[in-house]
Order: structure tokens, then sequence, then C-alpha cells
């Protein structure tokens, strides 16, 4: 989920982390760019089921061309990585699209090196980005918000990457994502009059993809906890979080 500006207004951020601390919603908090993420830096101070995330759009890679050596270093430091990936197709400032593959392989090689969590924006030329990421020994992959073929989706599938899907969701592709391989993603609360709070959000997605997949919001909700601890069992560098299903 985004804590930050512009996807989730300063004066909503209290009630926020009231919520996701008393409704004990273990949240990984994405970022965008570095300075986003030294804001969900602070904000994971501020309650312990907070758990940041380091990542670079590729809509800003021309932007840190002259700070990849310090993109390096945040990215060892990281807990997890992401918001992060490839994009063409919504790319506003085509000066990024040279520099996106450099910069999304210095985490590829991170998450490579010391098998973290990576949390994937892929939009546009999906099977090339697909390729790209098998070429690497990465496991705990998701595709977020995955919106590529259908086609595509046999191959993602057999590689044992993750689908996470959230508010805004193809319901076809949601019907054929594997049970052990889907995650629920609120991403970007719902702002001004129709605001949520995350765990009304989350609650409302439940119920959602329990009718789409004829099943119930309990077992949804487990399917995604099972997963969650899935991706994080094997790596010490999670204990924290995997201690917290206890």
């Amino acid at each position: 989920m985004h804590l930050h500006l512009p996807y989730l207004d300063e004066n909503k951020l209290d009630i926020v982390i009231e919520d996701i601390t008393k409704k004990k919603i273990i949240t990984w908090a994405q970022s965008c760019d570095i300075q986003t993420y030294y804001k969900i830096l602070e904000y994971s101070n501020r309650s312990p089921f907070i758990f940041p995330s380091f990542g670079v759009l590729p809509w800003y890679a021309h932007d840190y061309v002259d700070r990849f050596n310090e993109i390096i270093q945040l990215c060892s430091e990281a807990y997890m990585l992401g918001e992060i990936g490839l994009d063409e197709k919504y790319a506003q400032d085509k000066a990024c699209i040279p520099y996106q593959l450099p910069l999304f392989e210095i985490f590829l090689k991170e998450a490579e090196k010391n098998n973290k969590i990576m949390n994937c924006h892929f939009r546009g030329k999906e099977r090339d980005s697909f390729e790209i990421v098998k070429s690497y020994n990465v496991k705990k992959l998701i595709f977020h918000g995955y919106s590529g073929d259908i086609d595509l989706m046999k191959d993602i599938t057999d590689e044992g990457y993750y689908y996470s899907l959230g508010p805004r969701y193809n319901e076809e592709k949601l019907k054929l994502i594997p049970e052990d391989l889907l995650l629920l993603e609120i991403d970007v609360l719902p702002r001004d009059k129709d605001f949520q709070l995350p765990s009304e959000k989350f609650l409302e997605m439940l119920t959602r993809f329990a009718k789409i997949r004829g099943s119930t919001p309990e077992e949804i909700e487990a399917i995604n906890q099972k997963n969650v601890l899935k991706l994080i069992s094997d790596n010490p560098l999670y204990n924290e979080m995997r201690a917290m299903f206890k």
C-alpha cells in the first residue's frame, strides 16, 4: 500500500496508521523514489505493523542516472523492494525509457543475492519483462496489479511468481490465478468523499474477491495469509514479520 503523497493525503495519515495498528494489519508500504522511501521509513517507526519497501518507479529512472550507487546502497539496506519494474506504456517522459532496465537490474541483483521480496510494476511488453526476470534467480517476485495477456499467465504460474490484485482488477484474470500464488493488495486508498480506512477497504476486497472466485471472505483471507507466510518463510530477514502471525 502507498502511504505517501500524492496517493494518500497527509491529513489522513494519522487515522490510517492508527487503523493499521489497532486492527493489526501487516502492511507492506511501497515507495516510488528515494524521497518517498525516507517518508515510509519514518512512518514505519510509528507502527510495528508497517514494513518499508524501497523502490524507484521506472517513470523516474532518468532522474537517478547519477545516483545508481546510492540506489545500490539503499537496496542492500532495504527490507523488501518495490515498487519497481518496467513501464513504457504509461511513461509520460520518454527520457526515462533507456534507463529503466539498468535501474531495474540493480533491484534484480539485490533480490537474487539476498532473497528479497520484489513488488514489480510491469506495463507494456509484459512478455519481455517476464523473460528478463526469469533470467535472474529471483523467486519472491510479485506481478503487482497484473495487466498482461492471459496467455502469459501460464508461464508466470509455471515459474512460481505471485500475482497481487487490488481494487482495480480483471475478473477473468482473478479467476485464473492459482490459489497458491494469489495475494491481495490495497495499493491506493480511495480519496476525498470515497475515502476508506485500510481495514474497511480490505474487508470490501475480501467480499468482492470471494464472490468472483466462488469462495468466502474467510477463505480468501486465509489464502492471502498462507501465501504471505510462504513468501517470508525462508529468509531470516523476515523473522519479525513472521512472528506476528503466531
